[in-house]
């Protein structure tokens, strides 16, 4: 399904108002309670560049030359083999639980269809529902009213505060959060105290640590060396 065909099938589910849950999320500095929409699975895809994977994927991309496509099939699959292999046992019980009781998280999407929050969620709702064959599948979730092209250091925002905010202390390993800080600094130009207010990183005053985020990034730059040193830069 093309990006139009994304668009317009979402836009459908939110004209039916059928509304499947809520969930109150800060964007674009409002902090509102919105409604969430049951929306096909096949209307949606992955994002290729969300926290909980970032080693994978630039890993394969620096040794294959190429970034990966989510909107294509061979792309969703790679997408769909980091998640799952990102924490095997969490993957494992969720999907038990999923399985018995359905969706219980909300998720965000965008407009156009891209998972902003709750790849894994939607990740092993597609692959339960291809394993017993049950179509149609939906995926719980609040839509924006944007693309992610249209507004994408909003809803990188928005993405790390959801998951290395809240989901950080089980499903996070420190590499990833080394990446995302590297990514909220030098490409989306966020400062050290607002990266470490969307992480959850706070000093004994409880105030945003941005010496914290300093370090992740030396870390970082330590393990790159490293790398580059040896001739693996970038895996």
């Amino acid at each position: 399904m093309d990006i139009k065909a994304r668009i317009l099938e979402i836009q459908k589910v939110i004209d039916e108002g059928n509304i499947a849950g809520s969930k109150r999320i800060s964007y674009k500095n409002e902090n509102t309670l919105r409604d969430a929409y049951e929306i096909p699975v096949e209307a949606l895809i992955f994002n290729q560049y969300n926290g909980r994977i970032g080693t994978y994927v630039q890993t394969y991309e620096r040794l294959h030359g190429e970034e990966i496509d989510a909107t294509t099939e061979d792309g969703e699959d790679l997408i769909v083999k980091f998640l799952w292999k990102s924490n095997v046992p969490a993957n494992e019980k969720t999907k038990a639980d999923i399985d018995d009781r359905g969706q219980q998280e909300v998720g965000i999407v965008t407009k156009d269809g891209v998972v902003i929050d709750g790849n894994r969620r939607c990740m092993l709702l597609k692959t339960i529902a291809k394993e017993q064959h049950t179509t149609p599948t939906y995926f719980k979730a609040v839509v924006l009213n944007d693309r992610l092209s249209d507004n994408p250091k909003e809803i990188r925002k928005l993405e790390t505060s959801y998951q290395l905010g809240i989901d950080q202390p089980q499903d996070y390993n420190p590499i990833e959060k080394y990446l995302k800080c590297k990514e909220l600094f030098f490409n989306d130009e966020f400062t050290l105290e607002e990266i470490a207010k969307m992480m959850g990183e706070t000093d004994k005053k409880n105030k945003p640590d941005g010496k914290k985020i300093q370090t992740y990034l030396n870390i970082l730059a330590l393990m790159e060396k490293f790398l580059k040193t040896y001739g693996y830069e970038g895996v």
